[in-house]
């Protein structure tokens, strides 16, 4: 029930460029952290978390929704963090990704495309298709060169 409200507040407060990635209630009454991370399609500042935290933060004390000493934290999820929106997958067209499919098979290769529903690989083998529903988890693969 907290996480449904919590999601209505900061998509209330969100505008075209910032989009929720997830949020996550840890902890045991008494000490609990709310995570809320955000993305936007051309990367998220330090800055811009700030003033959404605090606008959050604000509803919450304003509507009473946490009845108990809680810690908000509001960042972006960071690189491995697997990719769960198609506008994720949109912004990250270029470089590479780690797929891991339902099937078990494990994919990688440099992202060309992605479409709502589907997301387009250059692997090793070749060009290679595949439905969000068919992903288990994708990652962008972190390079050192």
């Amino acid at each position: 029930m907290e996480e449904l409200r919590i999601r209505e507040i900061v998509e209330s407060i969100l505008g075209e460029d910032l989009f929720l990635i997830k949020i996550l209630i840890k902890g045991n009454i008494g000490n609990r952290k709310v995570l809320v991370f955000l993305d936007g399609d051309d990367g998220i500042s330090i800055d811009q978390c700030s003033k959404v935290s605090r606008k959050i933060g604000a509803e919450i004390e304003a509507q009473d929704l946490m009845h108990e000493k809680y810690t908000l934290e509001v960042s972006s999820p960071g690189l491995d963090f697997p990719l769960v929106l198609g506008r994720q997958y949109r912004k990250n067209i270029g470089r590479e990704l780690k797929v891991e499919l339902l099937n078990g098979e494990k994919v990688e290769g440099k992202l060309i495309q992605a479409n709502e529903g589907k997301i387009s690989l250059n692997t090793k083998e070749g060009k290679k298709f595949f439905l969000h529903h068919e992903i288990k988890q994708s990652k962008v693969k972190i390079s050192f060169k």
